[in-house]
This record gives C-alpha cells, structure tokens and sequence, in this order.
C-alpha cells in the first residue's frame, strides 16, 4: 500500500488520493487535477457494484489482485467501444494493406494483428469481419487485449447491443450477427478468429506478441504520462514486424517526437511504422478533408474549422457520469448542478463519434461563444485541428486551453505537438 504521505490534494477522501496513487504505481494511469472528479465517480461505481459502503473497505479490497481491483480498473478507464471505429485506418487496413501483402508475402507467412485495450473486443472481432470480408485465406492470429479480466470475459461471449453496433449498415449486421430480442451475437467463426488474453501495457509485453504485422492501440494512451507514453511507443514499434504499422486514436498524443518512428499521414488518419533514425520530416499524402464550421470566439481570429473526413474518435477521455449519479452511488442525498461547458463537450464527442461532423462542428463553434472560458473546449479544438494538420490553429487553441487550465496534461502535449510539426523542436521539447 502506498505511504499515508503521498499526495492526496483534491481528492475528497484520503483513501481515494490513495487508491489512485496505488493504481498509477501498477498501471502507469495519471490522475491529473481535471481526472479527480470522474475517477472518484468511478471509484464510487466500483464501490456500488462490489458492495462496498467504505473507502476504507475498498483501498483494502483493491492493494491485492481479484475481483475488487478489476471491477476498480474497468471502472475506472473507459470500456465503451464499438464495432468499425475510426473507419479510415481500418479502410486502409483492409484495402491497402492486405492487398499489398497478398501480393509480395510468401505464401507461409502468417498474418499477426494485435488490438491493444480491446474493451469488450469490438475491434479485434471488426478486424476479423474485414479480413473475411476481404476472403483473406492465408493463416492468420488476430489477439485483443486489455487490463479488465471482466472486460475480456464479456469480450469471448461475442454478444452486443445494437449500440455496439451503430455505424454498421443493416445487411453487413444481418449478415454477421445474429439477432436475440435487443442483444446481437456474432458469427462464431469470427467469434473463433480471436483470442483474448489480459495485458498490462506498462509493464514488459509478453515475448510471444512480437513481430506483429499490425498493433491496433487507440485512444489508451490518453490516460498515461509523458514518460510512460514514451515507454509504451517504445514497446509497441518495437512489437512491430520491420514493415508492420501501429494505429493510434485520434484522441491519443503523437508519438513522432517522443520516439523514433515515421509518422505516416494518411487519407483521414495518421500511422507510424518503425525506422532506425528519426526522421526529420513525416510522410504525407493528399488528404481529403471536410469543412464543416467556422469556429469564433470572441476578440480572437480564427480560420474555418476543419476536421478529419471520417469523424473524431472519444477526444478526450473523460467519461464522467451525471453529479447526480455520484451522488446516489454515494448514497448521499444532495443537489448538484451539471457543468453546461462539460455537458456541451460530452454531446460534442457524442456527436463526432456518430460521423455528425456537420452539427459537431455548428456545436463547438456555439459552445466557444457560449463558454470561452472551457479549457476543454479549447482543448477539443486543438485536437481535432491537429488531426487535419492544421498547426497554427491546434497550437492558439492549445496555448488557450494552458492559458485557462496549466494542469491540463493533454493540452500541453498538444502544444509540443503543434509545435513540433512547425518546426520549432526546442519549443516542443521545452
């Protein structure tokens, strides 16, 4: 258990600061200042679904491994995903990739992908249906996975909710699921294609899960530090086969200037492979970018707001439930009022992950007006201008996101990032 004298500022309870010490020393997951509330929302579901009344009660159940550290880890991190998430890496995947290596691979060479916090295994399986899709007969190991055993454990039953599924159209659900009053199960030849098993990315990465030919890590890095994120890029280029690519999220830091690796820009998305020396430069192609809504905001001038052609993926990883559901977990009876500038970033990403760029956009311009003083508007901004390459818009939202919140660790990283893209490597590095 961690010492009684670690820092627990801004939590409302000593056990908590604690739990969340304890929890960044197995997992390399930061709780910065702006993390407190939701992850005390978390801790508090933890508690509510082990049947835990105590802090106290759930530091002990949680400082040795079980059922009480897991229900905490899956509490904790966000385990929604859902099938044929950020479309245009797995376009090129299936497209480009697999029709580059039928061509020039030995006919024995076996495919391996790996998709790294695989949540409940709607992305692995995904792969899976793009590779049948795409009558890939070659030998293939595709292997999800993710720090919640519960996770993994509802990822092998292969059943969803229509939810899971809400950017498939209809015939390709029909024809790959099969429907039981409002639950969907997949194909069980697809279900067999995957294999999960539990994996802690801070810590060393199991021998056998090399030369992956494809690693599939998206929107996890958010939730480490910069050293750790550099370790973990580090593990996973050094996964790769010599010619396999890793996908990150959109909401996940660019690792191009953290480690050695080519960062490579394509149609909607941006991947990186593995090289010897850093590049001084990134690989870029015509990217086919939407325009959707001016962004203004008072007294600053900005250009139109552009964002990727296949939609933001979870920009920033919050996923704090309503005040008035801590409230009941915490059995206490109180009046809360919701933050409208965090409400408005929540429907925001809710609207961007369901591909309404149009009305996403319309919203944040509306929100900037309404809430210039959101460090996480701003942030969102910076995020989604970064991800069309749009420099100097991600860097003035970044530097107003820090102006507003110091602590916000992911607009520092967007800062350096925009920074580095310019040119300006000492400004990055600083």
């Amino acid at each position: 258990m961690p010492s009684a004298k670690l820092k627990t500022a801004g939590w409302s309870r000593t056990e908590f600061g604690r739990i969340a010490r304890e929890v960044e020393e197995l997992t390399g997951i930061v709780f910065p200042a702006n993390r407190i509330a939701s992850s005390e929302a978390g801790m508090l579901r933890a508690m509510s679904k082990l049947g835990i009344t105590s802090p106290v009660t759930l530091e002990l159940a949680v400082s040795k491994p079980g059922p009480a550290r897991d229900a905490l880890m899956a509490e904790l991190t966000i385990g929604e995903s859902y099938f044929f998430r950020e479309p245009a890496q797995l376009r090129f995947f299936a497209e480009d990739l697999l029709a580059e290596w039928s061509a020039s691979w030995p006919a024995e060479r076996r495919l391996r992908v790996l998709s790294a916090g695989c949540a409940g295994g709607q992305e692995p399986y995904s792969i899976a249906i793009a590779l049948r899709e795409k009558n890939w007969a070659r030998p293939h190991t595709i292997v999800g996975t993710d720090l919640s055993e519960s996770r993994l454990a509802l990822a092998r039953e292969a059943t969803f909710s229509k939810w899971s599924l809400r950017t498939m159209p209809e015939d390709r659900i029909r024809r790959w699921f099969r429907r039981d009053g409002v639950k969907y199960t997949l194909d069980k030849g697809v279900a067999r294609d995957v294999e999960f098993m539990p994996m802690n990315l801070a810590a060393a990465f199991p021998p056998h899960l090399g030369m992956q030919d494809a690693i599939f890590c998206r929107n996890v890095l958010i939730y480490f530090d910069i050293p750790t994120i550099k370790q973990i890029a580090d593990r996973l280029l050094a996964a790769l086969s010599p010619d396999g690519w890793l996908f990150l999220g959109a909401s996940d830091p660019h690792i191009a200037d953290l480690t050695s690796c080519e960062a490579v820009v394509l149609p909607g998305a941006t991947a990186y492979r593995r090289c010897s020396e850093p590049l001084s430069g990134y690989t870029l192609r015509n990217v086919p970018l939407t325009l959707i809504e001016p962004v203004s905001e008072p007294g600053i001038d900005t250009d139109s707001f552009i964002a990727r052609d296949d939609g933001a993926e979870e920009i920033y990883a919050d996923d704090m439930p309503s005040a008035s559901a801590q409230a009941s977990l915490a059995g206490t009876p109180t009046t809360v009022v919701e933050d409208p500038s965090r409400l408005a970033a929540q429907s925001i990403r809710s609207l961007a992950n369901q591909g309404a760029l149009d009305q996403a956009g319309r919203e944040l311009s509306a929100s900037l007006e309404k809430y210039p003083e959101s460090a996480e508007l701003h942030l969102l901004e910076s995020i989604l201008q970064a991800e069309a390459g749009r420099w100097n818009e991600a860097e003035r939202a970044a530097r107003r996101a820090l102006y507003l919140d110091r602590t916000l660790t992911l607009a520092h990283v967007a800062l350096g990032d925009a920074l580095g893209r310019k040119g300006d490597k000492h400004g990055a590095r600083r």
